[in-house]
């Protein structure tokens, strides 16, 4: 009996030391998890309260606010404590909720996301629009998702006034550009159509390459007592102000051939120098804007031609030669020192014969293999290995050779050639 009793006791001692032991470990497990818990939690803290945004730890089942920081509570207005009562649905427009979930599950999904089409709601039921990022982790054992929410309203706000001013450039550009065409309107009333010179010289072409939508540079040509009378002009500058000096120049044209009935070609440009000094100097200030320009007197009865120019030569074409004609070293326009006339020279021609007068725009054009400017040799031969094709052709070939030769890059100036064949 007694030995039967200390079994039992010892039975018992053991049963009490594994009990004590078991409640030790768990007892330890628990302190592990609680640790852990406090670690985590303080971890999350650090987190939210280092972020700049406001920043919001959510359970991703229920999307009860487990944390949020003190700039989620400075955005939003609520306190910590009241947010943690909340889940981050309550915090979004009720229009917006089904957006929320699938933002949250795209979240899980993807391990993380950026949107910005769902704002939140402050304590007033103010509209905040945010930038909100998330990324996945876990909180106490559970899946959760962490939300930066960034305050966009200056960002929207400067946007805004961005795009209202693009507006108003957009609209500037669009009225300046209706003057611009409205300028072209004009300065194509004014210049003689480019077809029209096919009437007085059928084997002619006129190669117009405007650098923008209008001009300064300039052809003109009328009918003179059989005669024909044309010009090539290359007026200071391009766009608008280069096509008002173009507007002027064609006006002078018309004034001492048409109306003047001026013959003689030096004397044409000597009456349009000081046409465009008087038009220009009004104001009683110098002004060295101008023109360069060509102008012949061709008979076809006599096949004599009659040529001035200013800084803009004539080329003559001759059984595979090519006579370049200089003309005077001076514009038609202001003159530093004194202002001689400008002098002529009469051609007699042949039939086959080709002249050709241009602006600077050809010459002037950086392109080819090498970048580098095209210059008068570069077009005197285009000019020559051309002119064995009929006038159309050659057109043509000078047409494309200049697409070539501009390639990719950007027409520097206006291009103007003008050129016809003594038939």
């Amino acid at each position: 009996m007694g030995l039967n009793m200390d079994l039992v006791l010892l039975a018992l001692a053991v049963v009490f030391l594994i009990a004590a032991v078991g409640i030790s470990l768990a007892y330890n497990r628990l302190q592990t998890n609680y640790t852990k818990s406090v670690q985590d939690r303080d971890s999350f803290q650090g987190i939210l309260e280092a972020s700049n945004d406001a920043l919001f730890v959510i359970n991703f089942v229920s999307g009860k606010i487990h944390l949020a920081n003190a700039k989620a509570s400075e955005l939003l207005g609520f306190t910590a404590p009241e947010l943690t009562k909340l889940t981050i649905f309550d915090l979004h427009p009720k229009e917006f909720l089904h957006r929320s979930a699938d933002r949250i599950a795209d979240a899980w999904e993807r391990k993380g996301n950026v949107y910005a089409d769902i704002p939140l709601l402050s304590t007033t039921a103010e509209v905040i629009p945010v930038e909100s990022s998330t990324r996945v982790t876990t909180y106490k054992g559970e899946p959760a998702v962490i939300i930066y929410a960034r305050d966009i309203r200056e960002r929207l706000t400067l946007q805004s006034v961005v795009e209202e001013q693009q507006a108003t450039v957009r609209e500037q550009n669009h009225q300046l550009l209706s003057s611009i065409r409205y300028a072209q309107r004009i300065q194509r009333a004014v210049l003689p159509e480019a077809e029209r010179l096919q009437v007085l010289l059928p084997e002619s072409f006129i190669l117009f390459r405007p650098r923008d939508i209008v001009s300064g540079d300039l052809y003109w040509f009328a009918e003179q007592d059989g005669a024909v009378v044309l010009a090539a002009a290359d007026c200071t500058g391009h766009g608008v102000p280069g096509a008002l000096l173009s507007l002027i120049g064609a006006s002078l044209f018309q004034e001492v051939v048409v109306e003047k009935k001026l013959k003689g070609t030096g004397a044409m440009l000597d009456a349009a120098r000081i046409g465009m000094i008087r038009a220009l100097s009004k104001d009683g200030r110098g002004n060295s804007d101008g023109m360069n320009a060509a102008v012949i007197r061709y008979d076809p009865v006599s096949m004599k031609v009659a040529y001035s120019g200013g800084y803009a030569p004539l080329y003559l074409v001759r059984n595979g030669a090519l006579i370049e004609h200089k003309g005077d070293r001076m514009p038609v326009g202001p003159t530093p020192g004194e202002m001689n006339a400008f002098g002529s020279v009469e051609i007699q021609l042949e039939k086959g014969d080709r002249l050709f007068m241009s602006s600077d725009g050809l010459q002037d054009q950086f392109g080819g293999p090498h970048g580098k400017k095209l210059k008068s040799s570069g077009l005197k031969e285009w000019i020559l290995q051309t002119s064995d094709l009929s006038i159309d052709d050659q057109y043509q070939a000078i047409s494309d050779r200049f697409r070539m030769w501009l390639g990719k890059g950007e027409q520097i100036d206006d291009v103007l050639l003008v050129g016809f064949e003594v038939t």
